[in-house]
């Protein structure tokens, strides 16, 4: 594998006139062995799998689901409200050195992010409310298999702590490609702790296999009308059954619950912890926020989509810390390739990791310094834009930006202005540990309401 450091290879290896296709290794992560819009190789079969999902995921058309959104946001919000202090007089005077006491409550906000993700996803893409927000629990219940020590009555299971372990246990072997299935068993059979990892992949697998199904049957209901991803893939606009087989249908469910949560949550606890991190930054996205929206409610989309600087603070954080900060693995043909002038030869797999590309000194001085002014009114924000890969690029660029986009700019506008938040201590820093994303072990936060004029 070659790991390329210059962002001038990011056109040559991801670009829409690049030859390079996504590595085998993506084969690994088919679950069921149906491949879904993420890891499917076949660019035929990738443009297929596009063609019936652009719709559902332009902006245009998410704005419609906006109240699944605000619904969560809502939900959310209830939850910081109980847990939140009365207004401080520190931030009356603009004081930010408040800080809590031993006995405040701490709040791990990347937690709550992580239901409100999983809640909206599923709501987006299957109509279905699984209440984490309401409960504070990532509980789910799940069929039973009838395999040795399962009930068939079912039982329940942690869906996010499942899906972070098992993707703990994959991610530590799936890059060795041809000695994936050899290490995989070598792992399991020596390591119970990996068996019980891999045991909750299963768990996860059967929930969206149900969850799907259960949708199926809502879809065959007389006189049902239901508006969400799923019936994006069960039919075109024009009503017609697009005829895909369950196995298709439960991949590309998988991969909404899995991607269309994680990363967002985790996009999320960042941008929290920079703007915490930084009062100079908060104090002027707040002052931004308050004048587009009044007293206590939810940030409407509308009021909140075109904010330069919470655009600019949405994306300097996925600069600094880009959800998959890896490089995203690609093969050159068997006739090789060119890239950055040099001839690579075939079949040789290529990568720039976004972490690398987002520090180039030339494009982003200051590149570990948290500065959204740097994405207002640069002269080389073209070049900058360029560099700029959290959703990859190209043709194989993440479908799902428009909705962590619009997820982002409602909550994150909705909480500055009714909360004020404080760290730990004024030393304390986000730690992160990396498996297929950089996942933020936790961020505790005390939360004060804030005086907020109607």
């Amino acid at each position: 594998m070659l790991s390329f450091g210059d962002v001038k290879a990011i056109k040559d290896i991801y670009g829409f006139g690049s030859s390079c296709q996504k590595h085998e290794m993506y084969k690994l992560q088919n679950g069921e062995g149906h491949m879904n819009i993420l890891n499917v190789i076949d660019r035929e079969d990738h443009n297929r799998k596009r063609r019936m999902l652009s719709h559902a995921f332009s902006a245009k058309n998410l704005e419609t689901w906006e109240f699944k959104i605000t619904d969560k946001v809502e939900k959310l919000v209830a939850q910081f409200d109980k847990r939140a202090h009365p207004p401080s007089p520190a931030w009356k005077t603009g004081t930010t050195t408040s800080q809590p006491d031993d006995d405040d409550t701490l709040v791990d906000a990347r937690y709550w992010f992580n239901l409100f993700t999983v809640d909206a996803i599923a709501d987006i893409a299957l109509s279905e409310r699984l209440g984490m927000l309401e409960s504070g629990s990532d509980i789910v219940q799940i069929p039973g298999g009838g395999g040795p020590g399962e009930e068939e009555e079912g039982r329940a299971h942690a869906f996010i702590a499942d899906m972070h372990e098992a993707a703990r246990v994959k991610s530590k072997i799936v890059g060795t490609s041809e000695w994936y299935f050899i290490l995989k068993a070598v792992v399991t059979f020596f390591s119970s702790h990996a068996r019980s990892q891999w045991k909750c992949g299963g768990n996860v697998g059967r929930t969206v296999i149900n969850l799907a199904a259960k949708r199926l049957r809502r879809h065959g209901e007389r006189g049902k009308t239901i508006d969400d991803f799923l019936s994006c893939l069960i039919a075109d606009k024009a009503g017609n059954a697009r005829g895909l087989d369950m196995g298709e249908l439960t991949a590309e469910t998988n991969i909404l619950l899995d991607a269309g949560s994680e990363t967002t949550a985790i996009a999320l606890t960042h941008l929290l912890y920079y703007l915490v991190k930084n009062p100079r930054c908060l104090s002027k996205l707040r002052e931004e926020v308050s004048k587009a929206i009044a007293g206590d409610q939810i940030a409407p989309y509308s009021k909140v989509k075109s904010l330069p600087y919470l655009k600019a603070c949405i994306d300097e954080s996925l600069r600094l810390s880009p959800p998959l900060p890896r490089g995203l693995e690609r093969v050159t043909p068997p006739e090789g390739a060119t890239i950055m002038g040099e001839a690579i030869a075939g079949n040789v797999g290529v990568s720039i990791p976004a972490y690398v590309a987002h520090r180039d000194p030339d494009l982003f001085p200051e590149p570990e310094a948290f500065l959204p002014e740097r994405w207002l009114d640069n002269e080389n924000s073209s070049k900058m834009r360029d560099a700029f890969i959290p959703f990859s690029s190209g043709g194989r660029a993440c479908i799902g930006r428009n909705i962590t986009m619009i997820e982002q700019q409602i909550l994150i506008a909705t909480l500055v202005h009714r909360y004020d938040f404080s760290l730990p201590s004024p030393n304390w820093t986000l730690q992160n540990e990396e498996a297929f994303n950089l996942w933020p072990v936790e961020l505790p936060v005390k939360i004060w309401k804030r005086d907020i004029e109607a």
